[in-house]
């Protein structure tokens, strides 16, 4: 076969597009300036040499089949005297910077022949168009959807999880939003306390359900947790509700937390209480009759004060008020019996919310004291700390780790005040036991303090929740948005 003229050449290797000119055996006798560039190649590299040396199969992806893809739409159009296109292709380029080594790259190739005056295939001209950052940028936004969806559905799962514990919990639970507290959701605890249906209930203000309670300091409690966001705990607070048709004396143990967007700003409540009429009352009654022993014995010293002066008539009263006293304490024993059965069922009712929160979909833990030693812990975070966490520990013990990062600091710092933090996507450096070095993690989490009746601090609660999957997906994905808006470098056709 003749060989090409200068001129030819020339033309050639001035080709705007990234093109070979090939010979039926696949030599490589002509290629243009941009194919050059597009590969990392030099001329005096490829000239004469069969185009599968020079970019032959990436020896290290064993799946690699490029070498055959193109090959055989070479040959279809030596057969056909047709042009014929690839679809998308990866196929790996040497890098010229480091011998042995193959960069990933992604063709689109279409190959064309050069027919003679007679119809016959003399040659084939290559043409590839270097797409490898548009596919690169398609698969990251495929893995960033698939990654979002997979985050979405771990939310969801989330959220029946805690729909289902909602529904199940031995408590009253309700939550309201807006300035009217329009109930957003009552959980059937709440709707037997209040004595309503769902129907009745969800969409309804609060006040408008139960006009009855207006006036008695709730809707004031309510007002003050969504102008400051401080919680509010209240213990046996009395209240008059409508419940069987009739007005009830009842009293309440409960909190009101405030509900917050995405932003921070608050837009609702949430209550969880417990009623606690049957166990005030029955103090009340102890009370009563502490009391009226109280005034017995005093009657019975003022009768031993006029003992002196008739002992006959003191001896029948001494009768009297000791058959009163065997009556009264008759009476006490009953109460007291009362008390330790209602004890017992609230002891039940705490051991029932314990397993609840034991299933929680959180991390969730209670510390006790200045050292912040574990009281309690469910098996979500026994697994965020990698299996480190024991009762009596201190936290510092548990995650060493987290000491420089601030994080006993906060607990320090809610313990002394009182007052809750709240962290929002906050990263955490945790030791993974798989690899045995620290692992950066994104948390929401919340140190709760513990108050006794007096108001006292007692200790924390923990509530953490692993968002780390939905950070790195935001995150990707803010990039990728980043990288189109400074727009794809395009390859030339």
């Amino acid at each position: 076969m003749p060989a090409l003229s200068s001129d030819l050449l020339s033309v050639f290797s001035a080709l705007p597009s990234a093109s070979l000119l090939l010979s039926p055996e696949f030599v490589i006798e002509a290629a243009s300036d941009a194919y050059l560039a597009a590969t990392g190649t030099q001329r005096a590299e490829v000239l004469e040499k069969y185009v599968f040396d020079v970019f032959p199969d990436n020896p290290d992806a064993p799946d690699a089949h490029s070498v055959h893809d193109v090959r055989a739409s070479m040959e279809q159009v030596l057969a056909t005297g047709q042009p014929h296109e690839l679809p998308v292709q990866p196929y790996d380029t040497p890098d010229p910077e480091h011998p042995g080594r193959f960069i990933e790259r992604y063709w689109q190739s279409r190959n064309v022949p050069v027919l003679d005056e007679q119809g016959r295939v003399t040659h084939l001209i290559h043409t590839v168009v270097d797409i490898t950052s548009q596919t690169r940028d398609a698969e990251q936004r495929h893995d960033a959807q698939v990654r979002e969806k997979a985050a979405r559905e771990a939310a969801e799962w989330q959220r029946g999880e805690l729909a289902r514990i909602f529904e199940q919990a031995p408590v009253a639970i309700a939550t309201y939003r807006g300035p009217r507290f329009v109930i957003e959701l009552a959980n059937p605890k709440v709707l037997e306390l209040w004595d309503r249906t769902p129907a009745q209930a969800i969409g309804t203000p609060l006040f408008e359900l139960l006009p009855e309670i207006t006036g008695q300091g709730f809707d004031d409690l309510l007002n003050e947790v969504m102008a400051t966001g401080t919680p509010h705990v209240a213990k046996e607070m009395h209240s008059t509700i409508v419940r069987n048709g009739h007005p009830e004396s009842v009293y309440w143990n409960f909190v009101y937390l405030p509900l917050r967007e995405d932003d921070g700003t608050i837009t609702g409540a949430m209550v969880v209480a417990t009623e606690v009429s049957e166990q005030v009352q029955a103090r009340q009654q102890i009370q009563q009759l502490n009391d009226q022993l109280a005034a017995v014995n005093q009657a019975l010293q003022e009768s031993n004060a006029e003992l002196l002066t008739n002992q006959e008539e003191v001896l029948k009263v001494q009768q009297l008020l000791e058959g009163n006293v065997a009556e009264r304490t008759k009476q006490l024993a009953t109460a007291l019996s009362d008390a330790e059965q209602h004890r017992t069922a609230v002891a039940q009712q705490q051991r029932l919310l314990s397993q609840i929160l034991g299933q929680v979909p959180a991390s969730i833990a209670t510390l006790t004291g200045p050292e912040h030693r574990y009281s309690f812990f469910n098996e979500h975070y026994q697994e965020l700390s990698g299996g480190r966490t024991q009762l009596g520990l201190k936290v510092a013990e548990v995650f060493p780790e987290v000491v420089e990062q601030g994080f006993i600091d906060l607990l320090d710092r809610v313990y002394a005040t009182g007052v809750p933090f709240v962290g929002r996507d906050t990263p955490a450096q945790l030791y993974d036991p798989t690899t045995g070095r620290p692992e950066t993690r994104y948390v929401d989490f919340t140190y709760q303090p513990l108050l006794s009746d007096q108001n006292q601090t007692l200790g924390v609660l923990a509530f953490i929740v692993d968002v780390t999957d939905k950070v790195l997906a935001r995150q990707q994905a803010e990039a990728l948005q980043a990288q189109l808006r400074g727009g794809a470098p395009g390859a030339t056709a």
